[in-house]
């Protein structure tokens, strides 16, 4: 008798997690936009024709995931939809479960971080500028302290997609901050390289500010390149 072939066999959807995909795709279809109102329960239950206990749940695992919030009694409401921090709660099951290394974070932003740096170079604004000056500043300020100079740094990456006014790049950016967050204190570091990483952020900033889109990739390239030097070489 020969071995049976072993057929894998997809979970099916619950009840409820099939709800909060509908719930999801109401809030979508109807354009609703942060601050607009789902309907009420007893509505939302001829709608769906699911019973309220999945249906509380399914919107339970929407408040979770940041997309509406309850207001006590006024119903359940959209929320602006924060990815950086929806991100930044699963970033560490993300890198653990996909098993993300170093290599494979700074490989997407040497590809990624000049093209966003080029157009945020055409894009800015006058408020932008003053917003990078101001991580520029923290960092500067941070130098000799690693803990506090890593959050303006990373701030300075995620306020360059927004420059961009491509909401993809921002999602993009959102995405891997926190995982770049997670791994920051696995770069070789010292007081030498986190001055090298200034005078990069610095030479981007300038060219941004000058709408230099050629020597803010060209900067950005150098200083990605700087961060795979640190790592392979210790």
């Amino acid at each position: 008798m020969t071995t049976a072939a072993v057929l894998l066999v997809e979970k099916p959807e619950t009840m409820v997690e099939a709800t909060a995909r509908a719930l999801i795709s109401f809030i979508a279809t109807n354009g609703l936009k942060p601050g607009d109102q789902l309907p009420s329960e007893p509505h939302l239950v001829q709608m769906t024709g699911v019973s309220r206990l999945p249906l509380r749940e399914a919107l339970s695992m929407l408040k979770g995931l940041g997309v509406v919030e309850a207001r006590h009694g006024k119903g359940v409401f959209v929320k602006p939809l924060d990815m950086a921090s929806t991100f930044g709660m699963l970033s560490p099951l993300l890198r653990a479960q996909s098993e993300i290394e170093i290599r494979h974070i700074v490989e997407v932003r040497a590809h990624l971080e000049p093209a966003i740096a080029s157009l945020a170079a055409q894009q800015r604004t006058s408020a932008d500028v003053a917003t990078l000056d101001g991580c520029l500043r923290r960092m500067q300020e941070n130098v000799d302290e690693r803990e506090r100079f890593v959050e303006p740094d990373m701030a300075f990456h995620q306020e360059l997609a927004r420059c961009t006014r491509n909401p993809v790049f921002h999602v993009i950016m959102a995405s891997i901050t926190d995982l770049l967050c997670e791994v920051q204190v696995r770069y070789p570091d010292n007081i030498a390289s986190r001055r090298a990483s200034l005078q990069f952020h610095a030479r981007v900033m300038e060219a941004v500010k000058e709408r230099d889109s050629a020597a803010a990739a060209q900067a950005m390239t150098e200083h990605i390149r700087n961060v795979g030097e640190r790592l392979w070489n210790g």
